[in-house]
């Protein structure tokens, strides 16, 4: 396992990159996964445009007006985080060795971040102010479709990781309280943060998006449903590469005989330095920080997961063209997506709740009735609006 850049270089090529502590493997696959995400969306409303499914959208600006105060705060916000987290790290001694830890923490030097929250605002309103006029005036613009994808993206990152947060608390309430004031690791919960809780965040916050700018709901949902299976797909292989705890129950059995051309790994993973120290201690470890692998292999579930995502995308990436009726696309996305975390949940481990459900579980139950409810009503009332037409 690698759990972060600089482990990957020293394993795979015997290379020592000290900063590259600071990109976690997890962090990598899931900035990827967003990147991909963002160029297949673009892809595909560019071509609902040329179809005229979906068209630019008027938006009014203000030129010369300055810096609004909110502008102002939350630069000087992410000037207090860079300056409180960013500076610590090259006057303390081994923060680089746990980065994510140390970012998601209370720790950091408060006095610079105090001093990076001015500059920043400062900064802000001086380069707003360039371009102030005595007299503002109004300006029209158009915006075409694809170019909505970065406020998309956005939203979906904050989304994400916010809405993880929260689902992991109602899981996990006390041990995510405790690792976040210890030493932020988080990672030690078990499966980690709670991905159904980040995807469904930032589904209804870009539909509060879309909604606010007039632009058609269910359009940019059947464009961007599919890319969101890519994107899981591609954070669950950092999820494989760095051990996160997302992996299965204890494996014993022996591998099938239709899987014995395969590695072993892909049927049992001891997950050898695990970026959760779980386990027993690897003796000679090339990787000090790092030494720990479980003392009983596991089913390598995020594998699993990966390459169900990549099949269920592929599938929905081909019918895009073929299902000509709004709405039904996103429902089979919802579909697809609680079936196939059904399917794996049975060899995760998790935390249960009554009856022996776990929270995806019972979440998953409910997103498949909502995709099967979906593509029926879709359906029926692409049906009739197609009727009425002709």
């Amino acid at each position: 396992m690698y759990p972060t850049l600089h482990h990957l270089f020293k394993g795979a090529f015997g290379i020592e990159i000290e900063f590259l502590k600071m990109i976690p493997m997890l962090g990598l696959w899931i900035g990827i996964g967003f990147i991909a995400a963002n160029w297949f969306g673009s892809r595909e409303l560019k071509r609902r445009e040329a179809l005229g499914w979906i068209k630019s959208s008027k938006k009014t600006i203000v030129v010369g007006k300055g810096a609004p105060p909110l502008d102002i705060f939350i630069n000087g916000v992410l000037g207090f985080i860079i300056g409180m987290k960013l500076i610590p790290l090259f006057t303390v001694d081994g923060l680089f060795n746990d980065f994510v830890g140390f970012l998601l923490s209370s720790q950091g030097n408060i006095g610079a971040g105090i001093v990076g929250g001015i500059l920043m605002a400062f900064w802000k309103y001086r380069e707003a102010n360039k371009e102030k006029l005595e007299t503002p005036t109004e300006k029209v613009i158009e915006v075409r479709p694809h170019e909505h994808m970065g406020n998309v993206t956005l939203i979906g990152i904050v989304g994400g990781i916010g809405g993880a947060l929260i689902f992991a608390f109602l899981e996990q309430p006390g041990k995510l309280w405790s690792a976040f004031m210890a030493s932020g690791n988080i990672g030690d919960l078990n499966g980690g943060l709670t991905v159904y809780g980040g995807v469904i965040l930032a589904v209804f916050g870009n539909i509060y998006y879309f909604w606010k700018n007039k632009l058609p709901i269910m359009q940019f949902l059947d464009a961007l449903g599919p890319t969101v299976l890519l994107a899981y797909g591609l954070g669950r292989v950092g999820c494989q590469f760095a051990g996160d705890g997302d992996w299965g129950i204890d494996n014993l059995n022996e591998k099938p005989n239709w899987m014995a051309f395969l590695p072993d790994w892909m049927w049992a993973y001891d997950y050898p330095n695990n970026i959760n120290n779980e386990g027993i201690e690897i003796v000679n470890s090339i990787f000090p920080d790092y030494n720990h692998k479980l003392a009983n292999p596991v089913y390598p579930t995020p594998f699993y997961e990966t390459i169900m995502s990549f099949i269920l995308f592929a599938i929905m990436w081909g019918l895009r063209k073929m299902i000509k009726f709004s709405g039904i696309l996103f429902s089979l996305y919802v579909f697809f997506t609680g079936a196939e975390r059904l399917l794996i949940e049975r060899i995760r481990v998790n935390v249960e709740y009554g009856n022996g459900l776990t929270q995806a579980e019972i979440i998953s139950m409910i997103l498949i009735g909502l995709g099967i409810a979906g593509m029926i009503f879709f359906y029926l009332k692409g049906k009739k609006k197609a009727q009425t037409t002709y």
